[in-house]
């Protein structure tokens, strides 16, 4: 939404900056966690769809995206930018 919109500005220049901030640490995961946690959480794709590209289980997708998840997770609550 756009403050012409309605919205509130500030409130948009957080939500970018906090977008900006968990790209910034998804560039800096590892594969396969970065390709999983982007399929999965920017592509839409399901993790069972996942798990077939990759010739893996579903427990594997699943697993992998919640560490991909938990490692940008404590990089932003350790305030790193």
């Amino acid at each position: 939404e756009s403050p012409a919109a309605g919205g509130d500005p500030a409130m948009e220049i957080e939500e970018r900056d906090m977008a900006d901030r968990i790209l910034r640490h998804l560039h800096k995961l590892e594969e396969p966690y970065k390709e999983v946690f982007t399929l999965h959480a920017l592509g839409d794709v399901p993790l069972k769809r996942i798990s077939q590209l990759f010739g893996k289980s579903d427990s594997w997708a699943r697993v992998t995206y919640d560490r991909a998840k938990a490692m940008i997770t404590e990089k932003l609550e350790e305030g790193e930018s």
